[in-house]
């Protein structure tokens, strides 16, 4: 049931949106760098000018970003949500918190996805790591940073897909 072993799994959005980031640094990025390093240079010898030492830093940490965005898309495969029913990577899952009743629904996202958080949820954090292979009707438990929880998964279908009404 474990999906992460094989492969990184993204879902398409996602891994739009990681090589969009990637293109802009690349592009973008690199150019606003060199020409930030070329007007600080204006300045005098470098090792006599922070400025320029602190753009060198800048620099190797817009390096060391675009090298683990290529690390991670060359690794990432776009995920399409398993026709059967279960919840897997780009899966919207409604659920039912039995503590409280209140309802949520969570679009599970690979473990690499942007912006996670405002019902997005990796499959590598507890809760989507406990939704992922449930069906509708699973009862599940799961230990969080806040507590344990129990969940009544009430629907999975393809995240996107507006859900018809009863």
């Amino acid at each position: 049931m474990d999906m992460l072993d094989d492969a990184i799994l993204v879902t398409a959005a996602g891994y739009q949106e990681l090589e969009q980031e990637l293109q802009e640094l690349t592009a973008n990025g690199r150019r606003r760098m060199n020409e930030r390093l070329r007007e600080a240079r204006l300045g005098g010898d470098i090792a006599d000018n922070p400025a320029v030492v602190e753009l060198l830093e800048e620099q190797l940490q817009l390096e060391a970003r675009i090298a683990s965005l290529s690390a991670k898309l060359a690794a990432a495969q776009i995920a399409e949500p398993p026709a059967d029913g279960c919840a897997g990577v780009g899966s919207a899952v409604r659920v039912r918190h039995l503590e409280s009743g209140d309802i949520a629904e969570y679009e599970l996202v690979g473990p690499i996805e942007p912006r996670v958080g405002h019902r997005r949820v990796s499959v590598a954090a507890p809760v989507g790591r406990a939704l992922l292979g449930r069906r509708t009707g699973a009862l599940v438990e799961v230990a969080t940073p806040r507590g344990q929880h129990a969940l009544e998964v009430l629907s999975v279908r393809r995240a996107g897909l507006v859900e018809e009404a009863a």
